[in-house]
């Protein structure tokens, strides 16, 4: 049997093998004919179509200094912000003149974990029965601890945030609902009732709207400057604002958080969140015309709709429209230097375990300086800030129904920081220069001035970089 059976098997083995081979030829040739397609897209072929559909805003290559800078000391952005958050990734802008940046940060704060444990308990007792007999029994008991211990937390968020002179002195904080507040619903004339009665108190200095739907949509009651909130929400600025918070068919409706800093506005809105706002390249890459043209498709409609109504409550206030800085008007010359946001943005897409501690157990939150060169490269400095864990034990007493105390251990991790380095080269592309170029010839280019011949390079939003220990 073995003699009949073996040369059929080694057969259909040798056809498996040349069939393996067929199709992975096969699946290259499909690659090849996609590569002059999957070599169109670019880091900044999204932004084109953004600023295309809406000619009033306008992306950046990369965050620069300058437009950093411009955020700092026109607007008054505070850059404690960014001492305990990493930047993850970033887009910054112009909206009629205006400047923005979407960014995703990601930031540790200190939790507390619970770490139990157990402690099994045996003992025997003797009783008598009726007649005298002796007999011994045995017991057993679970003991069981907990302690509560600092552990770190890791939380990302994305945030759009806009600089506007319009209403210069006024501050707000204005939260999403969880109800959904529909006129004449209990929850609606709950609302309204508190905000009338808060109005009416003579110690707070609020004067409520006559739009009554628009106060307990758009709740504000810690607004400082009643004259200035008027001026901004206009009656059009407030039925616009309705409309984007009632909308749930075309838009997202009640999911934004809405602050204002003075010239600052911060909106953070849940459908932003998950979103590859990054919008690398590479997801569109595909050896299957007609599957990558669906996910082309889906993709850039699902991440327009998302800015587009991230925007939105913004652009539905008349006076952010009509406002417009002086840079906007008379034109400003601006160098093109990457800002340490887009060098920690680049740090995280490398990889923060390229840089962190090798003992380190948890995220890392990646800090950059830079050290620009004569030759225009930029060695970036990268610290990776983590936590290290030490296993420890604590002794907890517990009493047991054999009315004595033990000692139950409880296992738990304590974290200690460590801080990994690394180095980054790069060079921002001068895309001034030859706007027509393609991503591959520019990357073949900019890894000449680095003085590479592209092997462990990547190019991303205009700037070159590799690691370099």
């Amino acid at each position: 049997l073995f003699w009949k059976i073996h040369p059929i098997i080694k057969k259909y083995k040798s056809i498996k093998k040349e069939q393996e081979k067929l199709i992975k030829n096969k699946e290259q040739e499909t690659w090849d004919m996609m590569a002059p397609l999957n070599r169109l897209y670019d880091w900044g072929v999204f932004n084109r179509m953004m600023t295309q559909a809406v000619p009033r805003l306008e992306f950046d290559p990369y965050f620069t200094n300058q437009r950093l800078a411009d955020l700092i000391n026109s607007y008054g952005w505070d850059e404690n912000f960014s001492k305990e958050r990493s930047v993850l990734f970033s887009h910054s802008g112009l909206i009629n003149g205006n400047p923005f940046v979407i960014a995703r940060t990601r930031k540790m704060e200190w939790g507390t974990k619970e770490y139990t444990g157990e402690l099994v308990v045996k003992w025997t007792t003797v009783e008598y029965d009726s007649d005298g007999k002796k007999h011994t029994r045995h017991h057993s008991e679970t003991l069981r601890a907990s302690v509560h211990k600092p552990y770190p937390e890791y939380f990302e968020k994305t945030r759009l945030i806009y600089g506007n002179t319009a209403a210069p002195d006024l501050n707000f904080t204005r939260e999403k609902n969880d109800d959904e507040l529909t006129v004449g619903s209990r929850s609606y004339k709950r609302k309204l009732k508190e905000i009338e009665n808060f109005s009416r108190d003579l110690k707070n200095d609020f004067a409520m709207a006559t739009n009554e739907e628009f106060e307990v949509l758009f709740t504000t009651t810690n607004r400082n400057n009643n004259q200035q909130y008027f001026l901004l929400f206009t009656p059009l600025a407030q039925e616009n604002m309705i409309n984007i918070i009632r909308d749930k068919e075309n838009g997202y409706g009640d999911d934004f958080q809405f602050m204002k800093h003075r010239k600052l506005n911060t909106l953070t809105a849940d459908h932003m969140q998950e979103l590859p706002l990054d919008m690398n390249p590479r997801m569109f890459w595909n050896n299957n015309y007609d599957a990558a043209k669906q996910i082309f498709i889906e993709t850039t409609c699902e991440n327009f709709r998302a800015i587009y109504f991230g925007f939105a409550p913004l652009l539905c206030i008349p006076m952010y429209q009509q406002i417009r800085p002086a840079s906007a008007i008379y034109g400003t010359d601006i160098p093109r230097q990457s800002s340490y946001w887009e060098h920690e943005s680049l740090a995280n897409f490398w990889g923060e375990d390229k840089f962190a501690d090798a003992s380190c157990v948890t995220h890392s939150i990646l800090k950059t300086t830079e050290n620009r060169k004569e030759d225009g490269t930029v060695e970036v400095q990268v610290r990776a800030y983590g936590y290290r864990s030490e296993p420890r034990v604590d002794y907890i007493s517990k009493y047991c129904s054999n009315e004595n105390y033990y000692d139950v251990p409880v296992k738990w991790d304590e974290y200690i920081p460590v801080m990994g380095t690394g180095v980054l080269e790069m060079q921002e592309d001068i895309v001034d220069e030859q706007p027509d170029l393609d991503p591959v010839a520019r990357l073949q280019e900019t890894n000449q001035k680095l003085g590479a011949l592209g092997e462990g390079s990547i190019f991303r939003r205009h700037i070159t970089s590799r690691i370099m220990r």
